[in-house]
């Protein structure tokens, strides 16, 4: 009887710990982000079952795969911005080797950073 008792104290106290630590996890909120750069498109590859073209925003050294968020209408611009400069807002993911190796932007907002004029004409004094 004594042993019973004992192993259920000690499932109790483990339960315990567990549920305590369990609820004081902070819960990370996503980080904003606000990203410039081309944008490329790469075809999805029947040979590996993909399904989906592959969306890359390319600022400087840095490639960033974009994902659509949950309203998926700011998203649906950037496929036929191919070669663009675009600004692109929303949440970022880090890499996660070795499934996700490339970090990666869930798409809030997004808007093609027009170029500025060369030729432009000087402001008046």
């Amino acid at each position: 009887m004594k042993n019973k008792i004992f192993g259920g104290f000690i499932a109790f106290a483990l339960l315990a710990g567990a549920a305590g630590a369990w609820a004081q996890a902070p819960e990370k909120k996503p980080e904003l982000v606000e990203k410039t750069g081309a944008i490329e498109i790469v075809k999805a590859d029947a040979a590996k079952n993909e399904k989906f073209d592959t969306i890359l925003l390319k600022a400087g050294e840095e490639t960033i795969k974009l994902i659509p968020n949950k309203d998926k209408k700011a998203f649906k611009p950037l496929e036929k911005m191919a070669g663009k400069t675009v600004t692109v807002k929303g949440e970022f993911l880090p890499p996660n080797p070795p499934r996700y190796p490339l970090a990666a932007i869930k798409v809030n907002a997004c808007h093609e950073v027009k170029a500025a004029k060369k030729n432009a004409a000087p402001a008046k004094k």
